[in-house]
């Protein structure tokens, strides 16, 4: 049965589940069924941003339910296909899988593209190639170029959700029912919010270590998680290769980025930065900052240029920050007065009930009459938490006992999934195709068989035992023939 995880990305740059749904068919009214039917699970919340395979029932569904959202097709599932069917083209033509490659991935604008793919089309003379043409009518989906001014979170892909997959498939399989399905989901959920929790611990109370004595990277180290702060000091070393042109002083100027020969897959690029130091503004044409959420490396090499040291406010996006969750989340009240038992809804009550009861316990001790009317009084409270405890473990009892397998919800009937399940397969050229073995008896290749089965050795075997008869034969007549002249 298919199916559908909403995976997402918190402020630690990890996976997060919004939900995991079981489809019993891949049509478009069973996406708008579902869709909708998440839609209620989040209060209404709909998502911004949406990142799917080439499916195009989901693709129908999405532009009914969702209309303002951005959504984008997989580029590793388009680039896979491209595999499969350029396969041949990209062991014949020279360059022509390093053209692709950086054309889609390098282009800036969507101009840049349409220009460097109709040159790499006239380059290897491929402009009658189907499947070329096929990507290139349906580019706005997928080109990243299409889609740089919109945050994604750094995401061009559903790997997120290919690794939720996985993960689901460790914890369960097909011969567990719905009912330990869920449980499976559960315990991964309750595994990634943990997860989250003790980041969340690691990036308030750990000082992380700096390297260098840039005032910007200080900024960023007081507001930003210990995820999110690792990757931006990468940035921030890239910003100390390339040189800088000025066009115009303190408005405009060039960022040139040379090969580098220590720097794999490193190619010579330029962008356009804007900048505005009286209003703390600045822009570069790669839109790093509007894709992934962080300064780019283009933008803070011209910043140390014209001496702008401090990182700006208006460019720490909230969601990466140590306290992403303070406006998102509810207060810590309300959030643990939720129904349920998980560990982390029982760390959140411990959390709320600690500093009401510390409070008590220090007037408590303050004077003998205080303390002895607190024993008297927590005795009580201690007394009722008990039988709560008790009822609630007969109600579960009972639960148990009373349901049987063959009541209430049953698991539904197998359904396979949409297309052919295919295993990722690498193209092989002829000089890697299996050679068919040849028999080391009779010298054959076309018979199908080997030494062990070869029909001459049948034969052979066949006289071979036939000879050892004739010769049981004759030492059984000598012997009798010995009994006899006995």
């Amino acid at each position: 049965m298919p199916v559908a995880p909403f995976i997402g990305v918190n402020h630690h740059r990890m996976s997060i589940v919004f939900g995991i749904a079981m489809l019993r068919s891949e049509e478009t009214t069973s996406f708008v069924w579902l869709f909708q039917t998440w839609v209620k699970a989040m209060y209404g919340k709909k998502p911004q941003v949406i990142i799917t395979d080439q499916d195009p029932a989901m693709r129908i569904a999405i532009k009914e339910v969702f209309p303002n959202a951005v959504h984008r097709c997989c580029q590793w599932h388009v680039m896979k296909k491209a595999r499969e069917h350029l396969g041949v083209l990209y062991n014949k033509k020279k360059d022509f899988e390093d053209d692709l490659k950086r054309i889609i991935n390098r282009s800036l604008t969507v101009r840049d593209f349409k220009e460097g793919w109709r040159s790499m089309l006239k380059k290897h003379k491929l402009r009658n190639n189907r499947h070329l043409q096929n990507m290139y009518e349906k580019r706005s989906e997928w080109v990243p170029a299409y889609f740089r001014g919109t945050f994604f979170a750094d995401m061009s892909t559903t790997q997120r959700s290919e690794s939720a997959n996985s993960s689901l498939k460790i914890w369960t399989n097909n011969h567990k029912s719905m009912y330990q399905l869920v449980l499976s989901v559960e315990k991964i959920v309750d595994n990634i919010w943990k997860k989250e929790s003790d980041e969340d611990i690691t990036s308030m109370n750990a000082v992380p270590k700096l390297s260098s004595f840039h005032r910007i990277e200080k900024d960023a180290s007081q507001v930003y998680t210990r995820r999110v702060m690792k990757l931006f000091k990468e940035i921030l070393k890239e910003s100390q290769l390339g040189e800088v042109d000025e066009i115009e002083k303190d408005v405009l100027y060039q960022v040139t980025i040379k090969e580098h020969p220590d720097i794999k897959n490193w190619f010579m690029e330029s962008y356009m930065v804007n900048i505005n130091k009286s209003e703390d503004m600045v822009s570069c044409s790669c839109k790093g900052y509007e894709f992934e959420g962080l300064l780019c490396s283009h933008a803070i090499k011209v910043m140390h240029h014209v001496n702008m040291f401090h990182l700006p406010n208006r460019y720490i996006m909230k969601r990466w920050c140590k306290d992403a969750n303070a406006c998102a989340k509810r207060s810590l009240l309300e959030r643990s007065m939720d129904i349920g038992s998980t560990q982390e809804q029982e760390s959140l009550r411990i959390a709320t009930l600690k500093p009401r009861v510390m409070k008590v316990l220090d007037k408590a001790s303050k004077s003998s009459e205080a303390f002895n009317k607190f024993q008297r009084l927590f005795g009580m409270v201690e007394q009722g938490m008990q039988d709560v405890v008790n009822e609630e473990e007969a109600l579960t009892c009972e639960i148990d006992t009373t349901r049987t397998p063959s009541q209430g919800i049953i698991d539904p009937p197998i359904s396979q999934c949409k297309g052919k399940r295919k295993q990722p397969q690498r193209f092989k050229p002829p000089s890697e195709a299996k050679k068919p073995r040849k028999c080391g008896i009779c010298g054959s290749k076309q018979g199908g068989h080997n030494a062990r089965t070869c029909p001459l050795k049948k034969g052979n075997d066949d006289d071979i035992e036939s000879d050892d008869s004739q010769e049981d034969a004759e030492v059984e007549s000598d012997s009798e023939y010995e009994d006899l002249s006995n």
